[in-house]
C-alpha cells in the first residue's frame, strides 16, 4: 500500500512541475567558478525570457552583519546582477567590473541587482559595489543594505578576470551567439 501512494504522489508531482510552465526556468551556465572547493561559488550564466535570453553574473550567497563583518549562514538566496541581453553586452559588463575592482579604494558604484532564491526574479534593488583592498589583492564588495544590516559578499578581481575569460571562451566556442 505504501509502495502505491509512494508512486502515486510522485506521479502527481511530476504531473504539476511539467503542467506549469514558467515557474523555474532552467539556468543555463556559461561560466563557473569553485572558491574552496565548493564552499563559494560565481557564475555567468543565461535565462530564456520571452524568447530571448538574459545574461546574469551569481556572486553568491550574501553574509548578514555590517560593513565589516559578515556572518554567512543563508545557504537559498543568491545576489543576481544582470549582465544585458545580449553576449557581448554580457562581456563588456563583466569587464567594467573587474576594471572597477582598480579605483581606489572605497570607491563605489551602483547597479540594480535581485537577492532572489534560486533564480532571478523581476524585482530589482540597488546593489553597492565597493572597492576594496584587503592585503595586496583587490576584490569588489556587493552589498544590499537592508533596515538596521548590510548583506554583503566579496570577489576578488582574479575571480571577475577568470569569469570574463571564461565568457570569451564561451564566446569563441559559440560564434553564432550575440
Amino acid at each position: 500500500m505504501k509502495k502505491i501512494l509512494s508512486i502515486c504522489a510522485a506521479l502527481v508531482f511530476a504531473v504539476s512541475v511539467y503542467a506549469q510552465e514558467g515557474i523555474f526556468r532552467p539556468r543555463l551556465e556559461i561560466t563557473e567558478i569553485e572558491i574552496n572547493d565548493g564552499e563559494e561559488e560565481l557564475e555567468v550564466f543565461k535565462m530564456e525570457n520571452d524568447g530571448h535570453y538574459d545574461y546574469f553574473l551569481s556572486v553568491g550567497h550574501l553574509g548578514i552583519g555590517d560593513r565589516v563583518v559578515q556572518v554567512y549562514f543563508d545557504p537559498i538566496f543568491e545576489l543576481f546582477i544582470p549582465l544585458g541581453s545580449s553576449l557581448t553586452e554580457a562581456i563588456e559588463t563583466l569587464q567594467q567590473l573587474k576594471d572597477f575592482a582598480k579605483q581606489p579604494k572605497n570607491s563605489t558604484m551602483e547597479v540594480q541587482g535581485c537577492l532572489a532564491a534560486a533564480v532571478p526574479t523581476d524585482a530589482r534593488e540597488t546593489v553597492t559595489i565597493t572597492a576594496r583592498r584587503v592585503f595586496f589583492a583587490k576584490k569588489l564588495m556587493f552589498s544590499v543594505e537592508r533596515e538596521g544590516y548590510t548583506r554583503a559578499t566579496y570577489v576578488s578581481r582574479m575571480n571577475m578576470g577568470s569569469l570574463v575569460n571564461g565568457t570569451k571562451l564561451y564566446k569563441a566556442i559559440h560564434p553564432k551567439e550575440l
